[in-house]
């Protein structure tokens, strides 16, 4: 057999072994998503504020690809609040490492907010879904930061005396990592 024959019989092999050391990085890599459920009973309320803890670190696909993070692509919070006063609810949304706040004050001085403009007409309520959440996100990279380190509390602040409801909250995180 000739030798010359039998190495241009291989050669459409190297674009193929070019494209997958380029590009191994798609090849090797996924896209996972975290729904993290907040138990309403893990959510206490003060005179104006709720205040509930996310550790996405007891979640399964946390603790499989903790150490592979490349990209935290999104972050989404879904809830409702009900107003059960007699004044519209103006709401807001804050983050932070750190779980010990207890006045509103502190929040506003030392969280970061995420949600602005949560207004509950009387007697009605809001169901904030994914599409509505992106036109009220704010600061989205502390809280992709926050996110990142699996541990954090979020506090919504309602000014006006506490008359509404907090529930059915739901953390949902897109993330990919290299395999």
């Amino acid at each position: 057999m000739d030798r010359k024959k039998t190495n241009r019989k291989y050669l459409w092999l190297l674009p193929v072994l070019v494209f997958a050391l380029t590009c191994g990085c798609w090849l090797f890599s996924g896209t996972w998503v975290i729904i993290y459920q907040v138990e309403d009973e893990d959510i206490s309320a003060t005179e104006h504020f709720y205040k509930f803890t996310v550790d996405l670190t007891t979640e399964s696909v946390w603790e499989d690809h903790q150490d592979d993070f490349d990209n935290i692509e999104d972050v989404a919070f879904t809830f409702k609040l009900i107003n059960q006063g007699g004044d519209t609810a103006q709401a807001q949304v804050y983050v932070s490492a750190d779980s010990t706040f207890s006045d509103t004050t502190t929040v506003k001085d030392s969280a970061v907010i995420i949600l602005n403009g949560l207004n509950v007409p009387p007697g009605d309520s809001l169901n904030v879904n994914m599409a509505h959440y992106y036109d009220l996100l704010e600061n989205f990279e502390t809280l992709r930061g926050l996110v990142k380190g699996g541990l954090f509390t979020a506090y919504a602040i309602v000014p006006n005396t506490l008359e509404i409801e907090f529930r059915d909250v739901v953390v949902v995180v897109t993330f990919s990592a290299g395999l």
